[in-house]
């Protein structure tokens, strides 16, 4: 039988010695790459090893004998984190191995991770109330999220959840909604930490005494919690409502929700959640007068309040209301908790006090005003050299405006140079042409090769005229080759000379005109003779001075004007 029973332990033992093997032979794994989403899995594999530091160290190994600096960035600051867990408290060790892993990040200038080091250190100064060394590194931190996009930020919807917290804490309420619902946007819907920030708006409208707000949150934060078996944010949740049921004076439903609360708490083991419920339900209880109930669970809070010295605000709230319940009826006890409230105060005033968060609270305002001043000036001073850049171009404006002037007025003059020589060229050929035509005799001969030329000179002058039309000086250029352009067409006086030298050339053809087309005018007169003379229609227009179209509608209207006999006009034209 002994030896059974030997046998029995010493297998025990080996069975105690392979399972704890096994349970501390975990150790991280990470990826070759150190990118973001990578880096962002290995935190999120991080473990609480509480008093054991070696297989804390054991664990985290694989990020300090990495090649990577990122992951090395990683090591410290998780290292940090166990030791914080170790301790308790703030610790040298801790300390120091946050400020390393800020350090190092800084030292490889990555943003991202200069700003989860930050977080990380400010999550451990906020947790152990170390509110006046939290907040100038906190608002770094804030300050640095404003320049970085949050898609490159690691844990954004973690970091911008812990950020509404301490703003809720020093109750700048404006701030902190802003970041929870940053958070929100950055944070996996139906996850605890989703959970975790709709509770934290609830409580951000339940202070701004939106209670309908407030109220959907909570219950959101419910639905949430349930489906993933959240329980202690379920139980905080229900705790949080009670406080609605509390202002609107339905005492019966926030009990019943804040014993949810602690049996939720209790059950899951969290003590923290289970005080603050004890004394939510505590301070309702002396509402309603049942002081015994009111003190049973001060005790059990009062425990809890003592274990931690973190816990020193709770049990402030502990002692005040153990007071309110003795009421002058044990003056000896009455006067060894005020001695003990004197000192918790006294303590406060440098953790998380009414004074330490006012001043931190100052602190942050004092922070944004001179933020704000910062912008103005800013703005001023890029509103100033925005002017000035502006005056400049002005400047700039005018000198090139008169550069653009004197430059158009000395094109000017020299296209008024150049267009004055080429109307006296024209002038010159005309005239010429018209001495030739004189020296001549004037024959008809004479007159048919003045006019060819007439027609070679019109067609260049409406080259000319189409060419000026994109000078700017064109109205002023058009007139005088306008006038040039219209002594070559054929005048009255021209035409009496030509009618003149036709007849004597043609005097047959002429009277057959005059005698078998007496309703002939002098504008039919005109085209029958030089149609005669083999001009074109286009020719007869360019020295008529009107368009080819109304020298065939003229046709035109000659033909329906002599019907029948209009054939017989152009069988004449047609002889020789």
């Amino acid at each position: 039988m002994a030896y059974i029973i030997k046998r029995t332990g010493i297998l025990f033992a080996v069975f105690i010695f392979t399972f704890l093997s096994k349970s501390y032979s975990q150790t991280l794994t990470i990826p070759l790459q150190d990118s973001r989403e990578n880096i962002e899995r290995i935190i999120l594999q991080e473990k609480d090893f509480q008093k054991d530091s070696v297989q804390l160290k054991k664990f985290l190994a694989p990020l300090l004998q990495s090649s990577s600096k990122k992951y090395n960035i990683l090591y410290y600051a998780l290292l940090a984190n166990g030791y914080s867990s170790f301790f308790d408290k703030t610790n040298s060790l801790s300390d120091t191995y946050y400020l390393l892993s800020i350090q190092k990040a800084k030292d490889i200038n990555d943003p991202s991770l200069i700003i989860w080091a930050e977080m990380n250190y400010s999550k451990y100064l906020y947790y152990y109330r170390e509110i006046d060394k939290l907040i100038p590194t906190l608002l770094k931190t804030i300050d640095a999220t404003e320049s970085i996009n949050p898609n490159k930020m690691i844990l954004p919807g973690e970091t911008f959840k812990f950020f509404g917290w301490i703003m809720t804490t020093i109750d700048d309420e404006d701030l902190a909604v802003k970041f929870l619902k940053k958070s929100l946007h950055y944070t996996k819907t139906n996850s605890p930490e989703y959970a975790s920030v709709l509770n934290a708006i609830g409580v951000y409208y339940f202070k701004e005494k939106n209670f309908p707000a407030a109220m959907y949150y909570f219950d959101k934060t419910i639905a949430v919690s349930l489906p993933i078996s959240d329980n202690i944010r379920y139980a905080k949740a229900l705790g949080d409502k009670a406080l609605i049921y509390e202002k609107k004076g339905d005492y019966k439903t926030a009990l019943e929700l804040l014993q949810k609360d602690i049996d939720y708490s209790e059950k899951y083991k969290d003590e923290k959640n289970s005080m603050y419920a004890s004394i939510l339900m505590a301070k309702i209880l002396l509402k309603e007068q049942d002081t015994s109930r009111a003190n049973a669970l001060l005790q059990k809070a009062e425990k809890i309040a003592l274990s931690k010295p973190y816990y020193n605000n709770s049990l402030k709230d502990i002692i005040e209301l153990k007071l309110n319940i003795l009421n002058g009826k044990d003056p000896e006890k009455e006067l060894s908790l005020r001695r003990e409230l004197k000192k918790i105060e006294e303590s406060l005033l440098k953790t998380d006090g009414e004074t330490a968060l006012t001043r931190a609270n100052w602190f942050v305002q004092k922070a944004k005003y001179e933020n704000r001043v910062k912008n103005t000036q800013l703005q001023y001073e890029h509103e100033s050299k925005m002017k000035n850049i502006y005056i400049l171009l002005v400047i700039l404006a005018i000198l090139l405006s008169i550069f653009i002037f004197f430059s158009f007025k000395k094109r000017l003059k020299n296209n008024s140079l150049e267009y004055n020589k080429k109307i006296i060229d024209h002038k010159i050929e005309k005239r010429n042409y018209e001495k030739k035509l004189n020296d001549a005799n004037l024959d008809l001969d004479a007159h048919i090769k003045f006019l060819h030329n007439k027609n070679i000179q019109i067609s260049k002058l409406k080259l000319e005229l189409e060419n000026i039309k994109q000078s700017p000086s064109y109205h002023l250029e058009k007139g005088k080759l306008q006038e040039l352009l219209d002594s070559h067409l054929m005048t009255d006086e021209n035409w009496n000379t030509f009618k003149r030298e036709f007849k004597k050339e043609y005097n047959v053809f002429y009277e057959a005109l005059m005698k078998d087309f007496p309703e002939l005018k002098d504008s039919n007169l005109k085209i029958i003779m030089l149609q005669k003379l083999r001009f074109t229609n286009s020719e007869i227009a360019s020295l008529l001075g009107i368009t080819l179209d109304a020298v065939k509608k003229s046709k035109q209207r000659l033909k329906k004007k002599l019907g029948d006999k209009h054939n017989l006009l152009f069988e004449i034209i047609d002889m020789s």
